[in-house]
């Protein structure tokens, strides 16, 4: 078994992380950057989608379109001058948990990532959405990168700046951003594999990420 198939494995574990524990009837109160975290692993898994396809994507716009997804379940609408991106199986599920009152968002907690995307234009590395922006919030929503196999670490430590400067900027913020996903990847990789994977209770967000690790595996799991 390869660290790449072991990665495979845990897709599940690691998107669940830091999600608070409940049952499917318990409406729960999450950190917005968890759900940016899901729409960001529906966004990876639109370049794995095309890779697996033999067809090329920009990882960077499709890190950009799942946060403009984000950013409507926060706001209820797009930013101006923005594409509107049309919707992925995740940001669908989400805001019917978001309308149903099954999910809530922390008070403040959606704030500066929402303020990174406003302007309605992609963000670069070069010249990042906020600069001085070094809110540590973003840390939640990296788990995904740490979960792409068959890349080298230079190209993840790329993707992650990239994803990072999309709504922040700051240079300390994406070394400790990079040095998360670095960490978060190695232990993963290196974790047993577990043949039915258990994931803990997290209310009916536990449906998405269900769904989500099935889609992963048939996309990402070597072909037969």
């Amino acid at each position: 078994m390869t660290h790449d198939e072991a990665l495979i494995s845990h897709v599940e574990q690691a998107m669940a992380q830091e999600f608070p524990e409940a049952d499917q009837n318990e409406a729960v109160t999450v950190h917005a950057e968890l759900l940016h975290r899901l729409c960001l692993a529906d966004g990876l898994l639109e370049v794995l989608e095309w890779t697996r396809q033999g067809t090329g994507a920009d990882p960077m716009a499709c890190m950009w379109l799942a946060g403009l997804r984000w950013y409507r379940l926060m706001n209820g609408g797009y930013p101006p001058k923005a594409p509107e991106p049309p919707e992925r199986p995740t940001d669908r599920a989400l805001g019917l948990l978001l309308r149903s009152g099954a999910v809530q968002v922390a008070p403040g907690s959606s704030g500066t990532a929402v303020a990174g995307l406003s302007s309605g234009e992609m963000a670069y590395p070069s010249a990042p959405a906020q600069p001085e922006a070094d809110d540590d919030g973003v840390l939640l929503r990296l788990a995904p990168l740490a979960l792409v196999p068959y890349i080298d670490e230079s190209m993840r430590m790329n993707w992650t700046e990239q994803a990072v400067c999309l709504t922040h900027g700051s240079p300390e913020l994406v070394a400790r951003a990079q040095e998360h996903v670095r960490h978060l990847h190695h232990q993963l990789s290196e974790e047993p594999v577990q043949t039915q994977p258990q994931l803990p209770g997290i209310g009916l967000l536990g449906v998405v990420v269900e769904d989500l690790g099935r889609r992963w595996r048939e996309v990402t799991s070597p072909r037969q």
